[in-house]
């Protein structure tokens, strides 16, 4: 009985441990996307994106893998699988609930480059990591569930100064009582 439990007990935080997902990679474990959210997504990408996949059947163009946000609720994390319906260094990404009857996302980004699923939780669903660089600029977010969808709670942004050779940062931040509050860093160290 007690080796039952170990096992269970090293299977669950294996389950629980971070996550990364890049618009570079594909995922290492697809999962079959349901027709439903197929078709919120064909209509949800921009038709000049789509129209840049001529090869691409509307089915092929998205890949999903199946991520755990808790150790009950499990979602299909999905991008596009084909880089013409990105931008040079972004891709959008979505996350929708695996046995929800209708294609609703409880998460989105239009523009990410890597999303970490964290092994931090906050009521009781992990916190996400959404980041996107290029070489004069970029971006990092942190996400948490609200109890009905993730929502943003800290987000950096920087740009390149050529001049002082140095990232100018903005972040924002999302206080306990819904307030934003703003703080900027010049120069920070990259």
């Amino acid at each position: 009985m007690k080796s039952l439990f170990l096992f269970l007990f090293l299977v669950s935080s294996a389950l629980m441990a971070a996550e990364e997902y890049s618009i570079e990679k594909h995922f290492q474990n697809p999962a079959k996307l349901p027709a439903n959210i197929t078709a919120y997504l064909t209509k949800e990408v921009a038709p000049s994106r789509i129209a840049s996949c001529q090869e691409v059947k509307p089915h092929d163009l998205f890949e999903a893998e199946i991520v755990h946000l808790n150790a009950a609720s499990k979602a299909y994390l999905v991008k596009p699988a084909h880089m013409c319906a990105c931008s040079t260094h972004y891709c959008p990404m979505w996350m929708f609930p695996v046995k929800a009857k209708t294609a609703k996302p409880i998460w989105t980004h239009p523009a990410t480059h890597t999303l970490e699923i964290l092994d931090k939780k906050l009521s009781g669903y992990r916190k996400l990591k959404e980041m996107g660089e290029e070489p004069t600029r970029g971006h990092d977010s942190i996400w948490s569930w609200d109890r009905d969808r993730y929502t943003e709670i800290d987000n950096t942004e920087w740009t390149l100064d050529p001049e002082k050779e140095c990232r100018l940062t903005k972040q924002t931040s999302q206080m306990m009582d819904g307030r934003m509050v703003q703080h900027f860093i010049k120069c920070a160290q990259n």
